[in-house]
């Protein structure tokens, strides 16, 4: 029962990631979270191989129908996002060998919330931007992105979407496919990170869990590339910011009840 509740979410939520460049992992974690039948080691980890694969489908498909990139965009923004992929995880490591876990679980759905409302209040409407082209602030973009990512256990989607917007001129639907090809960075630097730092073998047992999860991760990257070409962006702009809402609810529930049992 608990694994096609988890395929359930993890389909619905690469088909928002891949869509509107959510990416997954924002609605994947805090939704796990919310079930509480996992760690957040655990978390994370179904979290990350999920967004990956979601990402490595729907930039495929992408690619594959010949949507242009801006290729220095993508490959210093993904040069930085590797490398604050792997210092948000070891700041996570960090913080976790001195905190417990659900004060972390707290801190992260707190932090998301915030952040995700400052994206909401960014994309709701058109507001100025930039158009960036200094290779070092893009990279340095990047790894502001990577970090937040692998730090919060998300893909970093939304994030991704209004900073896209933001310092490079793109509309919402143009920045989700930039934002799902970043992910793919950031998110492989997380999974290297949690196997350099623990190994294998404590997801040994997750096994089961991912012969389920990983083709409704793939299914929601095609679905989701699909919907990504098939609507305009003001549908997206609107689909994004309600989902927006209702995430930012769900991160303060779960950021009070968690510093609720660990109080």
């Amino acid at each position: 029962m608990l694994i096609a509740i988890y395929s359930f979410v993890i389909l619905a939520a690469t088909t928002l990631g891949a869509f509107v460049g959510l990416g997954g992992g924002v609605i994947i974690k805090p939704v796990l979270d919310f079930i509480g039948a996992e760690p957040r080691m655990q978390v994370d980890f179904l979290s990350a191989v999920a967004v990956f694969t979601m990402s490595i489908v729907s930039t495929g498909k992408q690619i594959k129908n010949k949507v242009s990139f801006q290729k220095n965009i993508i490959v210093f923004i993904a040069l930085g996002s590797i490398a604050g992929g792997f210092l948000g995880g070891y700041c996570m490591d960090l913080l976790s060998s001195i905190t417990e876990q659900g004060i972390i679980r707290s801190i992260q759905a707190f932090v998301l919330a915030i952040l995700l409302a400052a994206v909401c209040f960014y994309v709701a409407k058109e507001r100025k931007s930039f158009h960036v082209k200094n290779n070092f602030v893009i990279i340095f973009v990047g790894l502001t992105l990577g970090f937040v990512a692998s730090f919060l256990g998300i893909g970093g989607g939304p994030i991704n979407v209004a900073v896209l917007t933001l310092f490079f001129s793109m509309n919402v639907k143009e920045s989700a496919v930039y934002s799902v090809a970043i992910i793919f960075f950031s998110q492989l630097s997380k999974l290297i990170t949690i196997f350099a730092s623990s190994g294998i073998e404590p997801y040994a047992h997750q096994w089961q869990t991912l012969i389920f999860i990983l083709p409704a991760a793939i299914l929601g990257g095609i679905i989701g590339s699909k919907f990504n070409r098939k609507f305009d962006d003001k549908l997206i702009r609107k689909i994004f910011v309600s989902v927006m809402i209702l995430l930012i609810i769900l991160n303060v529930y779960n950021g009070i009840s968690q510093l609720a049992v660990a109080l």
